[in-house]
């Protein structure tokens, strides 16, 4: 019933060897995972990654218990009180340290946030290892 996954894959940048998990395709409109002849497929796009992070609440999935795999953005973006200054301090920090448990990821700049009224949307600038920069944006 479940695709058969191999553990890790080890992807090299120059003298260093990191563990990394592999990222699968994940369609967010859906709330699957992609499927293609059977097989989730896989990806090392950094956007799917960040994406995937940014949207999972940490400390809510058991599958994530054991790791920091996440962001605590819910109490601040849903019916929070606080000044809204510290709101983006607060997000931006938060973001910023799930992001960086990325080995690839060297740097992030450029953020900026735009509340709606039906939540935030999140662009920032990431330097990888591999890609140089890319510009992200998310709406949560």
């Amino acid at each position: 019933m479940f695709p058969k996954v191999e553990e890790n894959i080890i992807i090299e940048y120059g003298n260093n060897s990191e563990r990394t998990s592999r990222s699968f395709l994940f369609d967010f409109s859906n709330g699957d995972f992609v499927v293609k002849d059977g097989k989730l497929v896989e990806t090392d796009d950094i956007t799917m990654w960040i994406e995937k992070i940014l949207r999972t609440e940490k400390g809510r999935f058991k599958i994530y218990s054991d790791t920091d795999y996440g962001c605590h953005l819910e109490d601040l973006i849903i019916g929070s009180n606080y000044p809204i200054s510290f709101v983006e301090s607060e997000l931006k920090r938060e973001i910023e340290d799930a992001l960086l448990q990325n080995p690839n990821i060297k740097a992030i700049s450029n953020f900026a946030l735009l509340r709606t009224k039906s939540g935030i949307t999140v662009s920032l600038e990431v330097e990888t290892n591999d890609t140089g920069r890319n510009t992200v944006t998310v709406t949560l």
